[in-house]
């Protein structure tokens, strides 16, 4: 058996963390790995024609794990880990070290821009989705601001890609159940193809409870207050194919969360964070057209987007109540145009971002942050070539232009510059070597940038104020006030990174074997860093960081078994002063096998992660003594049941099984320990 170089690419997907596959329908032969096209790139390409690294998890994974949100469904990958703690509502993606608005988030072409303070940025839940690509890497070339630690690229399900060849209504109801926190997890959806429509309607309720520590070591299982939450939301898209040329796409997506978290949800209630009840609504509307006539100059796509990000909070001890609001208004153009000797990409981005806060210092005057009333407005154009050198030789290469300005509509703010103005060129290299039929090598030069935020350059007012009253000042206290700093310059990165992809077949008879490593080195300057001392708190272009390390995977594939292995590393520090960085996650080795039976129909697994202790903590690192983190270990075990034929088919079964073992542990960096045991059960009926 022949083993094409796109089985290679899916194998080298999710080594980690299972295997991808292109659909949901199970196989038991060696085409198991089929064509995966991405479009992180900006238009859909095979992803064995992509210089970067990119790692894609698809539908039926998604189904398999039965993650509580984005973060968590990537978490297995090699040098991703997820930060923010254990409470989905403010977890975040941590990609080679860097995280936050560092690391881009795209939901079907459109910019998720959202960050402010202590509160989560993903907003999309893992139900609604077919795939996530994880773009690791600066890749401002394509995108522009914030891509320096990379990309996480969401996209939603369609009714074409649910519906079978010939059919032209469909649906599902879906429930689920997790054992530790108690949640239950309803959604269903209905979409179909009539003539030139195409439609989809998806909805989902999520209500949890508190979860509960392990009891391994020094564990007891512990309740962790408020870290239930209750989520609901859903999504209408409609699809209108005008002619054989032309396409109109139309999507409107919301989500909200309720809950009773501290006011940084990452720490422990009864902490110097108040306990707040919080609403976050976020809103996204999007309208796309695509051109693509019979010609190779012109394959288009223009879009729309629109995202409406609200946080609600109610601070109970004290009884105020603050409101966040985020806007962003955008515009996206993209063409690809395939010439005799080259395919060049190209597009034009447009986009703006306003933040309003309200923060009420109802009964404690002067001791809450200043209310913010800021924009900022962004305008790209890019241009990328595929160039083939030889038959063995294909030069990727492209740059980027970006201008961008903030300003301080706050007529009564103290800053005296109110606006900030700056540009960014961000060029890309990448050289791509087919030696033989079974190795292929890499090597490739980045730039990226991030512009500080509205909050890092005009936020004033009090960070906070810890009351210690005196017989003669009963107001005393410690205050520490924000310090703005409107003349912070971008981030810039520069990574180079080499890789290598190995495919080979027919080892033992009908098996497949593909191994993958990368190394890379990232070099950021300008890195802005939050500086808290007794009194202030500011923003300030500190660092010169460095993040380098290496990933290394290996996938083996024979008959119905399935085996994976990958190893993740980074290290950080700051060139200046020769210390480590903060927030560089801690090595780990992911080992998974599997196993199909009854015809292709049940799938049984068990997955191993071994997470190394993290001691490279930098000398004056200062939070509860803390001088290193330690290692821990734990074993999933997962099973997927979908009959294709007879009574039961249309009914899908997932049961998996989290920290088997009842690990009592803490991630590298966070304040609160881990769930343990956790039980997720899932039916889902399609008709």
């Amino acid at each position: 058996m022949t083993f094409t170089k796109s089985r290679l690419a899916i194998a080298v997907m999710a080594v980690s963390s299972g295997f991808v596959y292109a659909d949901s329908t199970p196989q038991t032969n060696a085409t198991l790995l089929n064509q995966v096209t991405v479009t992180a790139t900006r238009s859909e390409k095979d992803i064995t024609d992509v210089a970067q690294t990119i790692e894609v998890v698809d539908q039926y994974q998604i189904q398999q794990e039965q993650p509580e949100s984005v973060a968590q469904a990537v978490q297995s990958l090699p040098n991703v880990s997820v930060s923010g703690g254990p409470r989905t509502s403010s977890q975040n993606i941590n990609i080679r070290g860097l995280e936050g608005t560092r690391v881009l988030q795209i939901t079907d072409g459109a910019r998720q821009n959202f960050s402010n303070g202590h509160r989560g940025s993903y907003f999309t839940d893992p139900e609604l989705l077919k795939s996530i690509e994880v773009v690791k890497g600066p890749s401002s070339n394509l995108w522009g601001s914030g891509a320096i630690g990379g990309v996480v690229v969401q996209n939603t399900k369609t009714a074409e890609e649910m519906l079978e060849p010939g059919e032209t209504l469909g649906g599902y109801v879906s429930q689920g159940f997790h054992s530790n926190n108690n949640e239950s997890r309803t959604s269903g959806s209905l979409y179909g193809v009539n003539d030139n429509f195409d439609w989809l309607l998806n909805g989902y309720y999520n209500d949890g409870g508190n979860y509960e520590t392990g009891t391994s070591g020094e564990g007891n299982g512990d309740e962790v207050e408020n870290s239930g939450s209750r989520e609901q939301g859903g999504m209408a898209k409609l699809g209108w194919q005008l002619n054989d040329d032309s396409r109109l796409e139309f999507k409107a997506q919301q989500a909200q969360t309720n809950a009773k978290v501290p006011s940084n949800p990452a720490t422990a209630v009864d902490t110097d964070s108040p306990l707040i009840i919080q609403e976050s609504t976020n809103t996204n509307l999007s309208a796309a057209y695509l051109f693509n006539p019979d010609s190779v100059l012109v394959d288009s796509k223009f879009q729309l987007f629109y995202t409406d990000t609200e946080f609600d909070e109610y601070r109970i001890e004290d009884e105020q109540t603050d409101n966040t609001r985020y806007k962003t208004l955008g515009a996206a153009f993209t063409n690809v145009s395939k010439l005799t000797h080259l395919d060049l990409t190209y597009g034009l981005d447009a986009y703006k971002n306003t933040i309003e806060t309200v923060r009420d210092d109802f009964g404690n005057e002067g001791n809450r942050p200043e209310n913010l009333d800021g924009e900022s407005t962004t305008a790209g154009a890019f241009v990328q070539a595929d160039v083939p050198l030889a038959e063995a030789w294909t030069l990727h290469t492209g740059v980027r232009y970006d201008r961008f300005e903030a300003k301080d509509n706050r007529s009564d703010s103290d800053i005296e510059e109110k606006k900030q103005s700056d540009d960014a060129i961000s060029p890309s290299v990448a050289l791509i070597w087919d030696t033989t039929d079974w190795l292929t090598l890499t090597a490739s030069y980045n730039e990226a940038f991030r512009a500080p935020s509205m909050e890092e350059m005009f936020s004033t007012g009090t960070h906070f104020f810890i009351p210690i009253p005196l017989p003669w000042d009963p107001d005393n206290g410690i205050r520490n006030s924000f310090v703005p700093n409107p003349d912070l310059k971008p981030e810039e990165a520069a990574n180079k990174e080499i890789s290598a992809r190995m495919n080979f077949a027919n080892l033992l008879g009908e098996d497949e074997l593909t191994i993958t490593a990368n190394i890379f080195q990232n070099d950021v300057d300008n890195f802005i860093n939050q500086i808290v001392d007794s009194n202030t708190t500011t923003w300030m272009n500190v660092d010169e960081a460095q993040l380098k390390g290496f990933e290394l995977a290996g996938h083996y594939h024979y008959q119905d078994i399935q085996f994976g292995l990958s190893y993740g590393q980074t290290r950080g520090e700051d060139k200046k002063t020769g210390e480590y960085l903060d927030y560089i996650p801690a090595d780990k080795v992911v080992a998974d096998v599997s196993y199909r039976m009854l015809q292709g129909d049940l799938k049984i697994g068990s997955r191993y992660t071994h997470v190394r202790a993290q001691e490279n903590i930098r000398d004056d690192y200062d939070f509860d003594g803390i001088d290193s983190y330690s290692s821990y270990d734990t074993v999933d075990l997962y099973a997927s049941y979908e009959p294709t034929t007879g009574a039961l088919k249309g009914i899908k079964t997932d049961l998996t099984v989290n920290n088997l073992m009842n690990e009592y542990y803490i991630s590298a960096w966070e304040t609160l320990y881990e769930p343990g045991r956790n039980i997720k059960l899932n039916v889902r009926y399609m008709f």
